[in-house]
């Protein structure tokens, strides 16, 4: 695991550090102060890192090329299995089926509130207000009878105030964590990791948030992977590690993040001859200037259609030069607007490119 290499490494380069003391005239004089050992010892970790990706460039080149349709993964937000319009009726005899079933406590329970859940899914993206409540309604019973994926997506809607519902941080904060305690539900985490990240429902905490973020990482959520990496490069919550920071944004990028490519390409093809900084992020700003919010259609069966828009973006993301070391350090966390405000943004780029 990162964390246990990283701390093993820290306590190597303290204990070479007290051997490094050495006595002139009788006072014993440091050759250099833990912390800057600390910053050789992460600075030799990145570059050891960014040489080994370098050498997978070609790799990551031809695998992440968006002209190669073997690499296109739909650009989706959770929950990832809403039906389009025709499976969205073939759903509706399935459940009639499963309503005449006499035990509603037998092995085929799960599977019936699976396909609830999916129907009530769709019908919450709705624009007619009432049968967003119909469906609403039929996402809270399923999470009340304890169906993991509802309790999150009642959550959700408790956040957004979807379905007719007053938007309430901290009630939809309390259901997440039911979630994450009672069935360790992966999409749970990383919105408890979002809240406590942005302070909203919940007092804002920064190493709180890594964590759950590297849980939801560790089950291979790309969107967890994207904002553990970028916590990591900035130092937020934790200590400040551009290696395990490129590591996981290559994970995030191996699911399928498109922000993640593009931000991992970016540092992977700079030219070593020119100055770019220590870590530049090739891709902050063509995100930022090329995004374009769109929700993916219902009603067309194919998935890769869904991201169809993006086509020119994949092209602006790989040719926008931009620079790349992005630390904040106005300070004040999230209470800070500008910091909520950029924050918030990140979170955006993790929903946006999974």
């Amino acid at each position: 695991m990162f964390f246990n290499s990283t701390a093993s490494r820290i306590l190597s380069s303290h204990s070479n550090l007290i051997k490094s003391t050495i006595l002139l005239s009788g006072s014993a004089v440091a050759i250099s102060s833990p912390r800057t050992a600390l910053c050789d010892e992460e600075e030799r970790n990145f570059d050891q890192t960014l040489k080994h990706h370098k050498n997978q460039l070609d790799y990551y080149q031809e695998k992440w090329n968006w002209l190669n349709a073997s690499s296109r993964i739909p650009t989706v937000s959770w929950p990832t299995n809403i039906p389009d319009d025709t499976l969205f009726n073939g759903l509706k005899t399935d459940l009639i089926y499963c309503k005449r079933r006499k035990d509603e406590g037998d092995a085929n329970e799960r599977y019936c509130q699976d396909i609830q859940f999916r129907i009530a899914a769709y019908m919450l993206l709705d624009a007619d207000e009432e049968v967003q409540k119909e469906a609403l309604g039929a996402v809270r019973r399923l999470a009340e009878a304890g169906h993991p994926d509802s309790v999150c997506a009642y959550a959700t809607c408790l956040n957004d105030g979807r379905g007719g519902l007053e938007i309430n941080p901290k009630a939809a904060v309390s259901w997440w964590m039911n979630a994450c305690e009672k069935y360790e539900h992966v999409q749970s985490y990383y919105e408890l990791g979002v809240a406590f990240y942005t302070g909203d429902g919940v007092a804002e905490d920064e190493s709180i948030a890594v964590e759950y973020f590297r849980r939801a990482a560790d089950c291979g959520h790309a969107g967890a992977s994207y904002m553990l990496g970028d916590c990591l490069l900035d130092g937020i919550g934790v200590a400040r590690d551009r290696g395990e920071a490129l590591e996981w944004l290559v994970t995030s990028a191996e699911l399928g993040h498109r922000g993640a490519r593009s931000r991992v390409l970016a540092v992977l093809e700079m030219d070593d001859s020119k100055s770019y900084g220590k870590f530049t992020d090739a891709s902050r700003q063509s995100i930022a200037s090329a995004k374009i919010h769109t929700k993916p259609s219902r009603s067309n069966a194919d998935p890769f259609e869904q991201g169809k828009n993006r086509d020119d973006l994949e092209e602006q993301y790989s040719n926008t030069p931009v620079t790349l070391e992005r630390r904040y350090t106005i300070g004040g966390g999230a209470n800070n607007p500008h910091v909520l405000g950029r924050r918030k943004s990140i979170v955006d780029e993790s929903r946006f490119d999974h």
